[in-house]
């Protein structure tokens, strides 16, 4: 699949492709423009899949780009940091829309509705290849260094991270605990999305080793352990649990 980001700022360019790369595999293709004009060339001739655009742009702002776009089959996510704009995006498109600054959890719940708007066969497709993404993550080992030795361990092993004085946790679910010199933000790279989840600025979870989910935003472990997801994540999680209900692979925040 091929996504194009148009946006004056490299910057927020820059932002929106870590995120893709972060938390999507499906996208194959990501093209990126500064200038408008050169983009909607792009789009007209090899007709994407995806479309992250700014507003206000000069030469040509987004919704103006909107009107000449002849890829009726393009999904469109709408970027800015003018809420004015907002209202009018949905008052002439029913598409996504991005408030600058936003979030990752934001970033993926719009992305992934967008996905979710593209026709069956493509999203037969993205399923297929999170599928495959998922399988081979639970397989994958992980090298875990702690200040003696370097540990190895398949991910599906893994039931949680904890944040320690910039240290991380690693339990397994055989009870092994190991304390590594590297912080979470560093496995975080490694643990990811559709396997793992960030609670909390503190916890990374396996989310197939979760039984529970309590309304004050607790999560029980298949262990019994009690682990604290933040308010601003629980929508997420309960979104992705919704989901997964449904296709046990899709990726969402």
């Amino acid at each position: 699949m091929t996504i194009v980001i148009i946006d004056d700022d490299i910057h927020d360019i820059e932002y929106c492709k870590e995120l893709l790369a972060k938390n999507f595999t499906c996208f194959e293709t990501v093209i990126c423009f500064t200038k408008p004009i050169e983009g909607l060339q792009y789009l007209n001739k090899h007709k994407p899949d995806l479309l992250i655009v700014d507003v206000e742009m000069p030469d040509l702002n987004g919704l103006d780009l909107l009107t000449h776009l002849k890829s009726p089959n393009t999904e469109v996510v709408f970027c800015t940091a003018h809420d004015k704009f907002a209202i009018e995006a949905y008052r002439h498109f029913a598409i996504g829309f991005l408030l600058k600054p936003f979030n990752e959890a934001k970033f993926i719940s719009t992305i992934t509705k967008a996905l979710q708007r593209l026709p069956n066969n493509k999203i037969d497709s993205i399923n297929n290849k999170l599928l495959i993404d998922s399988l081979a993550l639970e397989n994958k080992k992980i090298a875990i260094p702690t200040l003696g030795c370097i540990y190895f361990s398949k991910t599906i092993d893994i039931v949680r991270l904890e944040s320690l004085d910039g240290y991380a946790k690693i339990y397994l679910v055989d009870g092994t605990i190991y304390l590594s010199s590297y912080g979470i933000k560093y496995f975080e790279n490694f643990l990811t999305m559709p396997l793992f989840f960030r609670t909390h600025k503190s916890h990374l979870v396996n989310l197939k080793k979760i039984k529970k989910f309590f309304p004050d935003g607790t999560l029980v472990l298949d262990n019994d352990e009690h682990i604290p997801v933040a308010r601003r994540r629980r929508k997420l999680l309960l979104e992705i649990f919704d989901k997964q209900s449904q296709n046990p692979y899709v990726k969402l925040d």
